[in-house]
């Protein structure tokens, strides 16, 4: 009775949240009811969840949890890892619904803002490399009139990345796409395209140059004047570190 109890609360929870469609409100019920993220991936697995295509609905049910919380989860960062790894579309995925998510800061909470940025920081940050620097293109860089919701995002992220970082990790992240080496990188349309209908290209790197370039200015214009950043401190040795690749890379480019 109390299981059954447990899992009615979730699936009026789960319509509460517009989670509409059955794969979706099971996918809540998992990620919601789960003890932990093992637990969650397990469980996920065992659904056939995680099949192509169908992880889809899994990561935008997990990026729409982690921003509805009252504050940043890392049980979300470490999910989504997981989902990744097993299943390597699913970092394609996770691009195109933080694009989307980019259209909307202007419409979300500070709060659910702070959660999302601290999420992608740790999704760029981990060693697996689900996401890189090169998601940040699609945000609309302003730096004369950037709202204020691209500000409180862009900060968050870069605070989360600049404490807990190394150094050289801080200059491999922000010089992606300068190595020689082959990146696929998938051309799309938009957000809801098929599988079959993507394009793939593979070049020799992805041309971030514009993206450093409007990094640089913002870390000057906002991250400097932070009261993190303080003599001897981890934030400010990355946060140099992070301007100086940014502007290395592009004078290399």
């Amino acid at each position: 009775k109390k299981a059954s109890d447990e899992e009615d609360g979730l699936l009026s929870l789960a319509s509460s949240q517009r989670m509409n469609t059955d794969a979706r409100r099971s996918i809540f019920c998992i990620v919601m009811g789960s003890s932990d993220c093992n637990d969650a991936f397990e469980k996920l697995v065992r659904q056939g969840m995680l099949k192509p295509k169908a992880e889809r609905d899994v990561i935008r049910v997990i990026i729409h949890c982690c921003g509805e919380e009252k504050a940043f989860n890392p049980f979300y960062a470490y999910l989504a890892m997981r989902v990744c790894e097993f299943q390597q579309k699913s970092k394609f995925t996770l691009m195109l619904t933080f694009w989307d998510a980019f259209k909307q800061l202007e419409s979300f909470s500070v709060r659910k803002i702070a959660n999302l940025a601290k999420l992608l920081a740790h999704l760029i940050g981990s060693a697996n490399k689900c996401l890189t620097i090169g998601v940040l293109k699609r945000v609309e860089f302003s730096p004369s009139d950037m709202p204020e919701s691209v500000v409180v995002f862009l900060s968050t992220f870069m605070s989360v990345l600049f404490e807990s970082g190394e150094v050289e990790h801080i200059r491999k992240i922000f010089a992606h796409g300068t190595s020689n080496s082959s990146i696929p990188v998938k051309h799309h349309v938009d957000s809801d395209v098929e599988d079959g209908n993507d394009k793939v290209q593979t070049t020799k790197k992805e041309d971030l140059s514009d993206l450093r370039e409007s990094l640089s200015v913002f870390l000057l214009q906002y991250l400097k004047s932070s009261p993190k950043n303080v003599e001897g401190s981890a934030f400010r040795s990355n946060l140099l570190a992070a301007i100086e690749t940014c502007d290395e890379a592009n004078t290399d480019s």
